[in-house]
């Protein structure tokens, strides 16, 4: 078998995750637990409309990934993203926190899929988020073109994430 070059592209990925969504599920059942993931669908594809360069790649269970051309744009989409879904919250109609994590670097385009470590430290970048927390890496802060109306960012400092030799550095991110 001879190696062919994998088309790659630059950018962010954006994952999600609904903290408590199998305790959830087993308390409500699948229907209604089925209508909180199409109620997050609807939420991502609210703050991915003003994002030509953005797109939902796929659901992962309870989760999201995203992927965006500009970094910029992934920060200010999670951010958007997750205040919807705080709001809902707040006013009763949203049950879960959710919690989320960009990296930024090179991918390997497969199909409708990207695939790669850029990937793989996005996803382990929203596993160690909080709930409705947003955390980021020092790489996707780096690949922001420009300034963000009412970005605060908190270094967290370098952390190991699980399969990644080097320590990653992280920012927790909000308005």
């Amino acid at each position: 078998m001879s190696a062919v070059a994998a088309p790659t592209r630059v950018g962010a990925v954006l994952f999600t995750d609904l903290v408590g969504f199998t305790e959830f599920n087993d308390a409500v059942g699948d229907a209604k637990a089925v209508g909180v993931l199409d109620a997050q669908a609807e939420y991502a594809s609210d703050a991915l409309r003003q994002h030509s360069d953005a797109r939902v790649v796929k659901e992962l269970g309870d989760g999201l990934m995203l992927w965006f051309t500009d970094a910029g744009a992934a920060i200010t989409a999670a951010l958007e993203l997750m205040e919807s879904i705080e709001t809902a919250r707040r006013a009763g109609s949203f049950p879960l926190a959710i919690r989320m994590g960009i990296h930024h670097g090179e991918a390997v385009a497969r199909g409708s899929d990207v695939v790669g470590q850029t990937v793989n430290i996005a996803a382990r970048i929203s596993d160690l988020a909080g709930p409705g927390e947003l955390l980021i890496s020092d790489d996707a802060l780096a690949a922001v073109l420009g300034n963000i109306a009412g970005l605060h960012c908190a270094p967290i400092g370098p952390v190991r994430v699980k399969g990644v030799s080097e320590p990653v550095w992280l920012q927790r991110v909000g308005r």
